[in-house]
Order: C-alpha cells, then sequence, then structure tokens
C-alpha cells in the first residue's frame, strides 16, 4: 500500500507515573536577564509565581497576573529554562482574558531531569511573546539549588509549555548549541527525553528559534520539490500542503490549516490547504528517543481539532514501518500506533491533550514505548519493524478521522529531538 493512502488506527492504553524532589527560590528582579524582549509593553503584571510537587506526581506551576487594561491574550504560560538554556515549559498555556482583576493560570503537571531550572510567565498577545519578571528558579532531583547569573539566563526566551526545550520568545534567540547532524554522535549537554530511562546523546534537533524553516533539516510539504504544493499524505485528507503555510516564529514552528481552494502538482483542486515538514533524505533514523512539544488546536474543551499529528515513515510503507508518536484521533483524543505488515496496533491516551503537551516514544528492537508529558502510555511490542524512517510533522485535515474540523487552526511546535545510546 503507498504511503499516501496509509490508514491510522487506535487501541489500548497504560500509565506511568514518576516522582521528583524540589526546592524554589526566588531570582532578583529586574535584571537585564530578559534585556530585549517587551516585558511590559502591555501593562502586564506578575502577582505572584510559584511551583508546587502535584498530587499525581511531577511538578505544576501558579501564577496569578493583571493588566493595566483588558487584552485578550492568546496564550498565557510559565515558561522554563535550564541552567544550560533548554527549554521545559509547563503545559496547559491557553488563551486568556487579562483585566485590572487578578487573573491565574494553573499549569499542567510535568516531571523534570535532575537539574536546576528558572521559571517565569509569559504570554503571546498580536503573535509577539512577552516573558515577564519575576524570574525564579526551582531544583529536580538531587541537584543542588543554585540561582543562575543574568548572563547565563539572558539567552534563553520562553515559549509555551515543554518537555525539553520550549519557549514563546519574540525575537530568536541563541540559547542553545547547533543541533548536531544525524551521523554526528556528541554527548548530549543537559536535556533528555521526558520520562523516557536511560543514557541517551541527542543526535538531531530543532528548536524552531529563527525566523524560517531549516531547509538543511525539513522539506515543507509532503515529498514534493521545495516551493510545490503537494497531495494530501492520505486520501482521506481535504487539504494539500503549501509551503505557504509552514513558517518559524515566536519560537516554534507553525503548521496553519485554512479553508481556501488550492491546486496541487497532482493536478487536483482541494478545498483546504495546510502545513507539513518531513525529513526525508536529510534525517533518518533506526531506533532511539524520539520527542516533539506541540500545541493542538482546540475544537471545544478537551476535544484536539482536525488531524494533527507527530509520525516517522520508512521509505517502503508499510515494509518499513510507520510509528505513529501522536495524533489526533477518535473524536480529538491523541492515540499512538505503529503500522506494519502485520497490521497496526496502538491505542489512545485518557485526558486532554489540547494546548501544549510534549509527546515522545523510544523504538527498541520489538518494542516501542509511548511517553506523553514524561508519563507512559502505552507499549507494542508486535510488528515492530527495524528500517530506518525520516520525521513528519503534519496538520491534518479530514471529515473521515481525526477531531472536529476547525479552520483556521495553528498546529505549532516547540522543538523536536531524536535521541540515541
Amino acid at each position: 500500500m503507498p504511503r499516501d493512502s496509509r490508514h491510522r488506527r487506535k487501541l489500548t492504553t497504560r500509565t506511568k507515573i514518576s516522582a521528583l524532589v524540589l526546592s524554589f527560590a526566588a531570582l532578583a528582579m529586574g535584571s537585564a536577564a530578559w534585556a530585549g524582549q517587551s516585558q511590559q509593553s502591555t501593562g502586564v503584571v506578575v502577582d505572584s509565581l510559584s511551583v508546587s510537587a502535584a498530587p499525581s506526581g511531577g511538578l505544576t506551576a501558579t501564577a496569578t497576573v493583571h493588566s493595566a487594561r483588558t487584552l485578550r491574550v492568546q496564550a498565557l504560560t510559565v515558561a522554563v529554562r535550564s541552567s544550560d538554556g533548554s527549554r521545559f515549559d509547563f503545559p496547559g498555556a491557553s488563551a486568556s482574558k487579562l483585566s485590572p482583576s487578578p487573573t491565574t493560570f494553573t499549569s499542567g503537571s510535568r516531571t523534570f531531569p535532575a537539574g536546576t531550572y528558572t521559571a517565569f510567565v509569559a504570554y503571546k498577545y498580536h503573535d509577539t511573546w512577552h516573558n515577564l519578571s519575576p524570574v525564579k528558579t526551582f531544583t529536580s532531583g538531587d541537584t543542588a539549588t543554585q540561582t543562575p547569573s543574568a548572563t547565563a539566563s539572558a539567552s534563553p526566551s520562553p515559549s509555551p509549555t515543554s518537555t525539553s526545550t520550549t519557549s514563546p520568545s519574540s525575537t530568536p534567540t541563541a540559547s542553545t548549541s547547533p543541533a548536531p547532524s544525524p551521523s554526528q554522535t556528541t554527548s548530549t549537554t543537559g536535556a533528555a527525553p521526558a520520562g523516557i530511562p536511560g543514557t541517551w546523546r541527542q543526535v538531531f534537533g530543532d528548536e524552531f528559534n529563527g525566523t524560517s524553516l531549516d531547509g538543511s533539516k525539513w522539506n515543507p510539504n509532503w515529498l514534493g520539490c521545495p516551493t510545490c504544493t503537494t497531495k494530501p499524505v492520505n486520501s482521506a485528507e481535504l487539504a494539500a500542503y503549501a509551503p505557504s503555510q509552514v513558517s518559524v516564529s515566536g519560537g516554534s514552528l507553525h503548521l496553519k490549516a485554512e479553508k481556501a481552494q488550492t491546486t496541487a502538482t497532482d493536478g487536483k483542486t482541494y478545498a483546504y490547504r495546510s502545513g507539513l515538514v518531513e525529513s526525508d533524505g536529510k534525517a533518518q533514523f533506526t531506533y532511539g528517543a524520539f520527542e516533539a512539544r506541540i500545541y493542538t488546536p482546540a475544537a471545544s474543551p478537551g476535544v484536539i481539532a482536525n488531524w494533527p499529528a507527530f509520525w516517522t515513515d520508512g521509505q517502503n510503507w508499510p515494509e518499513d514501518g510507520e510509528m505513529d508518536v501522536m495524533e489526533g484521533l477518535g473524536g480529538g483524543k491523541a492515540c499512538y500506533h505503529f503500522h506494519s505488515p502485520s497490521g497496526g496496533p496502538g491505542g489512545c491516551a485518557p485526558g486532554d491533550f489540547t494546548g501544549w503537551h510534549t509527546y515522545g516514544a523510544e523504538w527498541k528492537p520489538g518494542v516501542v514505548t509511548y511517553y506523553y508529558d514524561g508519563k507512559q502510555v502505552g507499549q507494542i511490542t508486535t510488528g515492530i519493524t527495524s528500517s530506518p524512517m525520516y520525521l513528519i510533522l503534519n496538520n491534518g485535515v479530514s471529515t473521515e478521522h481525526g477531531g472536529p474540523l476547525v479552520t483556521p487552526a495553528d498546529m505549532m511546535t516547540d522543538y523536536v529531538r531524536v535521541w540515541q545510546h
């Protein structure tokens, strides 16, 4: 069966919780750490900010803010940076109405590798991220508490939630070293896959901190020329994939779906157009840990809109396999599975996965284990292939699969990373 008519299925789930130890301390306010970013230009003030242990494990953040005038912000979150500048923002970024009366934001829970982190409130207004003071610090694991200097925390810029790297940022920043190419074996210097045990070295990464898509890592459509508008991946999709729907800004990759008649290279006209990136011919991997922090638009509370997905694919489908790390299926749920000639077993995770969440999978010989927000949600042990696969992110539009159709809709990705042993 050709890749452009592949099918996605769903099945069972399971969960696993991990624990953390934390301490929390305040950093000096008003330092130059976040210089160059419009922190108070809209009159938003942080009244309080705290990080605490969640009853179910991990940590949660709570922030109370107010503004001098009423603002409807596109997203409000608590951003987090590790001591080396990697982003680990809390999940749950959401659109909010700010006013002179206090507004309280409570994040979802997440786990952090052992280390020292800084936390601060960030919000998105008119497509620009604003980072606010005060900046505070906490530690997880048994690492001693530290207070990063202004120099150490100046580079990173926030972004909505994350697991290992995240950041809403109004201007690109050089907070991390360039990610090694797939063929390199350079050791990871901080970030590790969330919740996945073991010792890892990062072999691929894109933090999307620039102003355009990195053409050395990604193609902006489905297996077409750099400027082509290509047909959908699956025959059930209603949108052609156009490079115009792919952009990088504010520390995120944007894949935008909209209703607009579009003619693709197959000669057909589609009612919608949307965004997709894939790394075919530029980065492919056999085994490892795969992770992305993704914002999925909501059709309604707790229901993922459209058919967004983070997945990998081999050169010959289905013989080489297809690993779906996350896709919005089953009426708007976050689901995972693995396709091969043996079938497509998988499942859907319970809970609300709209907004920002981290999705990961560990692919080993004969087994793939899936992690959402650092917690194991499923495992597949049948039909696992061993051929190299490349990375794909797409914001699919379909009335047959996925959640309710919503356009315009922006699927955002804070980072994509791959590790191997």
